[in-house]
């Protein structure tokens, strides 16, 4: 065995496994204001759940790399759903969505489920 194919054999299924961060921040659409206590999942080769925080940012640590659904809900947020592909170490993704507390033209959106 030469030192390349013992390399391959030993070193990149942990490259495989590397695993990456996806961060971002969920805001109103219409004001900017950012929106806590929403419920952020996701959906692919890793299912995780955070909360938005005080700033509207959520946080994923560990997520295996692949194609991902984020899917944000929460009180007067209709179901948000957005796609991303994480390739990298980190990641970020912003989302604004409309908030029917501070926008009542949100409250005639259909509700995605």
């Amino acid at each position: 065995m030469n030192h390349r194919s013992f390399f391959r054999r030993l070193f990149v299924p942990f490259a495989a496994l590397a695993l990456a961060v996806l961060v971002g921040r969920i805001t109103d659409r219409t004001t900017g204001q950012s929106l806590s206590g929403l419920r952020v999942t996701t959906i692919g080769p890793t299912h995780a759940v955070a909360r938005t925080d005080s700033d509207g940012r959520y946080e994923f640590r560990n997520l295996r790399p692949g194609k991902y659904t984020l899917v944000i809900r929460g009180k007067g947020v209709p179901t948000v759903r957005a796609r991303i592909a994480l390739a990298g170490r980190q990641m970020t993704k912003n989302v604004a969505v409309c908030n029917v507390a501070l926008d009542y033209s949100c409250s005639n959106l259909p509700q995605r489920r």
